[in-house]
C-alpha cells in the first residue's frame, strides 16, 4: 500500500484512530509521520477486498475498532487491520511518550486475579460481538 498524496490523510486519520484505541489519547505529529512511513515500507502488496472493507469500516465507524480487533485476532490474525493496529502499537511502545502504557505494573495477587477475570470477560465479549460486526464489515464497501 504505497503512501501517496491521496492516501496520506487516510493514514493520518488511521494513526490517530488506532492510537486513541490503544492508549486513549492522540499521537504527536512525529508518530503519525512514523506510522505513514512504516505503512509505505511494510504494506506494499495489493490489498484484498475483505481487508480493504475492514479498514474502511473502521475508518467510518471508530467505535468498532476494539470489536474488529478482537474478532480479527480470532478469525484472521494476519488481516491488514490487525497488522496496522499492531504496527501502531509497536510505534507507540518504542516512543518515550507512550512507553509507560506498555510496561508491566506491580499488582497484588488478589487485584491481579480480579483484573485478569475482568479483562478476560471483556475480551470474550468483544470477540463475540466483534464477530458479528466483522461479518457486517467484510460485506460493506471498501
Amino acid at each position: 500500500m504505497p503512501d501517496d498524496a491521496d492516501e496520506a490523510p487516510a493514514l493520518e486519520a488511521e494513526a490517530r484512530l488506532f492510537t486513541r484505541y490503544l492508549v486513549g489519547r492522540p499521537p504527536p505529529a512525529e508518530l503519525v509521520d512514523r506510522y505513514r512511513a512504516a505503512n509505505a515500507a511494510i504494506f506494499t502488496e495489493p490489498v484484498a477486498r475483505e481487508d480493504a472493507a475492514l479498514v474502511a469500516f473502521a475508518h467510518r465507524h471508530p467505535w468498532s475498532v476494539s470489536l474488529l480487533d478482537a474478532a480479527s485476532g480470532l478469525l484472521r490474525p494476519g488481516s491488514l487491520l490487525r497488522n496496522k493496529i499492531l504496527l501502531m502499537a509497536a510505534i507507540l511502545e518504542t516512543s518515550p511518550a507512550f512507553a509507560d502504557e506498555f510496561l508491566p505494573r506491580d499488582a497484588r495477587p488478589l487485584r491481579l486475579l480480579l483484573a485478569l477475570l475482568a479483562h478476560g470477560t471483556v475480551a470474550v465479549a468483544r470477540a463475540a460481538l466483534g464477530a458479528v460486526v466483522y461479518a457486517a464489515a467484510v460485506r460493506s464497501r471498501a
